[in-house]
């Protein structure tokens, strides 16, 4: 009797926890427990069974929050090649590798070429943005960062080998012989590397304290725990209950407001030129259409934004409208052009809300003009909500 209860008391908590979720490339969302995690698929235990989805339409799956390391731990972050960041307990130098100690236990072993730069007691919010403001002074040396009196300071050269005992690293400035700095009094090392990992991320692993490793391969093992493999070639597992989110979408989906146009044409018939906005109305607000969107565009008369696509996307999809509140009274005329074809053209007005959904298939170069009927482009705007491109 007390084990049936004990089993019911337990199912009953199971019932009570949060779903997990898995989004797909089609904006759909699967809800329930995740039961598997092959080379091609995901599959997800629901109410009505079994659902299984390929990895190519998976976006994220998410199992529990990422809160990040407390405020109180301190910490050694570690960005590499591949663009991982990571949040170490440690970090051990042994000759020509590294070896990482993260918050939750879990260890990474890697050549020292892939990491790209370390800093320590990168908790302390002022430090981190001074070290922050060096990293952005671009530099085609390595660097040491040294801590004096809370200030930090960077000097260039070439870093080079570690010695045995893990102790010092080769350090050469122009014009001077190399020292074996001790890496036990250098706040941080910041390494020049032109060519980034050749290996293909197949996604991106976020555990509980917001560590984001790139992996070639997960999988669950025999013991239910996540075994993952690295762009570096490093084998580890992480424990089920650390692991936070699973981000497959490194470049399936892309929104237009998280590019760069490649071209951008904004003029005025009366000489005010109203710059576009990315993810707020020409005001600054929410975007607000049939509801609140998160992502967008929003161009005044006349703009003109290119966006290289390099023949990666498949289909181009948005939701088309007037925000109001910047100008109910607007009648832009909209046109999308692919290489050059126009594909589609039309007046948008507050009445005329819609879905656009275009074939972008080896398409280069995608661009979108929002224009006036009117000589001196007064009052016409244009929003497109959720503008995106995916594979």
């Amino acid at each position: 009797m007390i084990r049936t209860l004990a089993c019911g008391a337990a199912l009953l908590w199971a019932s009570s926890l949060p779903a997990d979720e898995l989004r797909t490339l089609g904006a759909k969302t699967i809800t329930g427990t995740l039961a598997a995690v092959s080379d091609a698929e995901i599959t997800m235990m629901t109410d009505a069974g079994p659902i299984a989805t390929p990895l190519s339409k998976v976006l994220t799956l998410d199992l529990r929050p990422v809160s990040g390391p407390a405020p109180a731990v301190k910490y050694t972050a570690v960005r590499l090649l591949d663009d991982s960041i990571l949040h170490c307990q440690s970090v051990a130098f042994h000759g020509n590798e590294v070896e990482l100690t993260l918050l939750t236990g879990s260890q990474v072993k890697m050549p020292i070429n892939f990491l790209m730069w370390m800093m320590r007691d990168a908790q302390l919010t002022t430090l981190r943005k001074k070290f922050d403001d060096i990293l952005a002074q671009k530099s085609r040396r390595d660097r040491i960062v040294i801590l004096n009196k809370a200030e930090l300071s960077a000097l260039e050269g070439t870093l080079g080998d570690v010695d045995a005992k893990g102790e010092t690293i080769q350090f050469r400035r122009d014009g001077a012989d190399a020292i074996g700095a001790p890496l036990e009094r250098l706040y941080g090392l910041i390494f020049y590397r032109s060519e980034a990992s050749a290996a293909t991320p197949l996604c991106r692993v976020y555990d509980i304290d917001g560590d984001a490793l790139v992996a070639t391969k997960v999988g669950l093992d025999d013991t239910d725990d996540f075994a993952l493999t690295t762009s570096f070639g490093a084998k580890l597992t992480l424990k089920r209950n650390l692991l936070a989110r699973l981000d497959f979408n490194i470049g399936k989906l892309t929104y237009l407001s998280d590019m760069e146009p490649i071209k951008v044409i904004e003029r005025s018939g009366i000489g005010l030129v109203t710059r576009y906005r990315k993810d707020v109305n020409l005001d600054g607000e929410p975007i607000l259409l049939d509801k609140q969107y998160v992502k967008g565009l929003s161009l005044h008369a006349h703009t003109e934004l290119s966006y290289n696509l390099a023949g990666k996307y498949k289909e181009f999809k948005a939701h088309l409208g007037v925000d109001a509140r910047t100008g109910s009274d607007s009648q832009a005329l909209v046109s999308i052009y692919c290489d050059g074809d126009k594909r589609f053209g039309e007046v948008v007005s507050v009445k005329t809300n819609r879905d656009i959904a275009l074939n972008v298939h080896d398409v280069h170069t995608l661009r979108i003009v929002v224009s006036s009927r009117n000589f001196l482009d007064l009052h016409d705007h244009a929003t497109l909500a959720d503008a995106r491109v995916s594979q």
